[in-house]
Parts: structure tokens; sequence; C-alpha cells
């Protein structure tokens, strides 16, 4: 048979596959070559995974397309699962890759054994596997899913005298006509897979188009595209929001602007953060926005210092941002590069940041502080061990969360909190920042507690810089 016919006719070839020799898939594989010949070999050894020896990801796409042509959905229903291995780049990087890949093969049989003959496994990545389930409603894949989740839970994998615990999450997805290919039914499994992960782990989550957990996902995801636009076609903008100084005693008689970041839509309308940072924050992309912000600051923190301005800035840095390597070099560069007075820059980062990433984060600090830059400590109070990390975090302003504040007026307990944490800032040194500064009524409060700054609609709208 010509090589260009054999490729023509192998999606049909393919289908055959399984049922040449279902137990065996080399015999089969090897059955089918001698009937086509080298390069169709080739093309065939294209759409299996070569650790398990099941479908691929391009072999599982085509089979499951041309079976979806062939049949009615209405009369014989399909579910397909999307099974992802919890923490699997843990095991592979400590039992080293003969480990992982044998762990892989063993996850392969125990999925198998729980499956129907003419249900169709494949492996479509590092630590995913999918099952098509045939002629099989969404109520009992259900059942088909917890079972396999439970026996991998209940597996035990010895490796080189090692033991792992094992887990998986899986996403359950029924083909429709809503959802009647695989490139959309892969899409809605791994959604629910991967809210499955976010909930816990070692759990199962059907996909709904009505399900509020999947429908933020999918807004989320389509930020990130949003996100790139704005960054190529210049759509962000700066804001600032006055941090004003409460005592008249203090030394600092005109506060400081914190820097806010805004995106701009098409018509002009200017969009809040709050629908953009938490798609950012979850896909990796804070340091995007952190080096935008910071270089923007500079640029009109030079045309300021051209003028004779000389105005203080706090900036907020997320932990993905502080964490990466070398950002610390990188800031300290932009900020030689425009010549800005080190002193007038304080960055912000919060205080879950910052515990969960301690060492980083005081590495950091030190750092940009030798430089002269100042550091404040953000939504302070709003984690479970603030003062046990407070003395070891070299910052220069504590800011009290907000939920604190706005509230204080009414609630005795915020109240104490806010001058609880007031009083132990200036017991090691620190200035005092009250976030959510709403009215006058609340300025005043904090005026008598003592509290140096205030931040809020009560003090100062956000700005356009």
């Amino acid at each position: 048979v010509p090589v260009f016919h054999a490729k023509n006719e192998f999606a049909g070839l393919l289908l055959l596959l399984n049922d040449l020799d279902k137990k065996d898939f080399s015999n089969s594989d090897r059955k089918l070559a001698e009937i086509l010949g080298t390069e169709s070999s080739k093309l065939i050894q294209s759409r299996r995974d070569a650790v398990t020896g099941q479908l691929n990801r391009r072999g599982f796409a085509e089979k499951i397309n041309q079976l979806l042509k062939e049949q009615n959905m209405k009369l014989n229903p399909h579910t397909l699962l999307l099974i992802n291995l919890d923490q699997f780049k843990v095991i592979n990087d400590t039992a080293g890759q003969m480990g992982g890949d044998n762990l892989l093969k063993q996850i392969n049989s125990l999925i198998q054994k729980n499956i129907k003959k003419d249900d169709i496994l494949a492996r479509l990545g590092a630590d995913e596997f999918a099952v098509l389930l045939c002629g099989c409603n969404v109520s009992t894949a259900e059942k088909i899913a917890d079972r396999i989740r439970r026996v991998i839970k209940q597996y035990r994998y010895f490796y080189q005298d090692k033991l792992f615990d094992l887990s998986a999450c899986i996403g359950i997805v029924e083909m429709t006509a809503n959802c009647n290919n695989f490139s959309t039914a892969i899409r809605h499994a791994d959604l629910a897979c991967g809210l499955a992960k976010e909930q816990g782990r070692n759990l199962i989550h059907v996909y709904s188009d009505s399900d509020e957990g999947l429908a933020s996902r999918v807004n989320q995801m389509q930020w990130v595209s949003r996100i790139n636009i704005g960054l190529e076609e210049n759509e962000f903008c700066l804001y600032r929001q006055m941090i004003k100084p409460l005592q008249s005693d203090g030394t600092d008689k005109k506060g400081h602007y914190e820097t806010l970041i805004r995106l701009q839509d098409k018509k002009g309308s200017i969009i809040s953060p709050f629908h953009f940072i938490p798609a950012a924050e979850r896909y990796n992309m804070m340091p995007k926005l952190d080096r935008w912000v910071l270089r923007q600051l500079l640029q009109k923190m030079k045309v300021e210092a051209s003028n004779g301005i000389k105005q203080s800035y706090s900036i907020n840095l997320s932990g993905q941002s502080f964490c990466e390597e070398n950002f610390s070099q990188c800031v300290m560069d932009k900020i030689h590069h425009y010549g800005v007075d080190p002193k007038l820059i304080c960055f912000e980062i919060t205080e879950t940041a910052a515990v969960s990433n301690f060492a980083k984060a005081i590495d950091f600090i030190e750092k940009l502080k030798q430089l002269g830059c100042q550091f404040s400590l953000d939504d302070f109070g709003s984690g479970m061990s603030s003062f046990t990390y407070l003395k070891n975090l070299p910052v220069d302003y504590l800011k009290i969360d907000g939920h604190f504040v706005k509230t204080m007026l009414d609630d005795e307990i915020d109240k104490a909190m806010v001058q609880s944490i007031h009083q132990i800032g200036h017991v090691m040194g620190l200035k005092t920042i009250a976030e959510y500064v709403e009215n006058e009524a609340i300025e005043q409060e904090l005026i008598g507690m003592g509290i140096d700054y205030g931040q809020g609609y009560g003090i100062g709208k956000p700005e356009p810089f």
C-alpha cells in the first residue's frame, strides 16, 4: 500500500487496533505493521504512549472523534473521565524517571482492572490518564470514578526501599450535543479536575454548565489573554492613593502614595484590579504586572525629580515576583537606570506572601534595604502567626488589615486588635498605617490611638497618576 494512502486511511485503521487484540497492544501493532509496512508502523507508534502502551493524546482524540461520529449519543451515552495523579512530580523527582515510569505502568493496570473491556483508556501526559466510558451515563460514571479514586488511594507504591502514598483527582464530563468532540470534552474535564485539586485533592468533580466554581475558573482563564493583550497594547495605567500622616508631631508632613494598577478597555472605561488580579495570581502572571508597574512608576518619578518634586511612593509586590530568581537584581538595575532616589521607594508585601515564602522574603528585603528602599508589611493581622514572624521581618511600616479598621467603631474586638497591632509595632520601632479609613469618625479614632498614617476613601480616593 503506498504510504500516502496509508496515511489517509490511518484514522480508520487505528480504530481496528483494539479489536485485533485487546490483551496485547504490541502484537496488534505488529500485525498491522506487517500489512502496512515500516512507515505506517511509525504512524501507529506516534499514536501510542511509549510507557504504558495505551493510546496517547493524539490517538485518543482520533478514536473518540471517530466514535462520536458513528454513534447516536442519545441512544448510547458516553462519559469521559480525566484522572490526574496528585504530586506525581514529587514521586518522579524522588524515585527518578525509571521509578516514575514504573508507577505509571502500575496505575495503568489499576485503572484497566476497574473499567469495561469496551472502554477506551489513554495516557494523555506526564501524570494524566483518560477513560471514555462507553454507553455509560454520569451517575454510573461517578461510581466508577470513585472506585478508581479509592483503588489509587489505597495502593502503596514501593520503589527502592521508598514508600509513596498516592491519590488522584478525577474530572467527569458527559458527552452531549454541546460537548460532542474531544477538544471540548477534554477542556471541560480539565476544568472539573482542576477544581477538584483546588478543593483539597483526592476528589471527584462533575462538570456542569451551571457550576459557579467552574464558571469563575473559565472567567479567569479568559482574563489571561486579556492581560497579555493589555500589556502588549499598553492598555494598563497607573493610579495612586494618598497615605496621609495622622500625627501632627511626626517628621513626615506630606505622606506618600500607594501606586495602583488599572486596566482601560477599548471604550476608555477603567477596569478594577479585582477583576484581573485573581487570574494573574492563579496563572503566575503577577511578575509581568509588577515589572510593568515598577517601570512605569520609575519613569514618572524621574520626570517628577527633573521638575524638583521629591515624592515617596509605595509599590505592591506579589510573592510570585520576589520569589523569582534574580528579581531583586532586576529591581536594583531599574532603579539605577532611571536614577531615582531609592529612599523614595517603599515596597509593600502582604503578610500572607511573606510568611508563605519567608526565607526568600527576608533575602529580598535585605538586598533592597541595603540600596536604601523601605518596606511595608501589608494586611497585617490577617494571618495566624503574625507576631511570631514579625520580629524576624526587617520592615519599616506595619499596615493594619483594613477589615479590623472599617468596623472598629462598632466592634470592640476589632478596635482592640487595631490598638494592639499599633502598640506592638511601635515597640518594634515601626510606623503604623491603617487601611480602609472610610470616614472622618474612623480617622479621629485612629488619631486618638496614635496611629501614624491613614489610607482610605475618607482620606482620598484612588486617582489617575
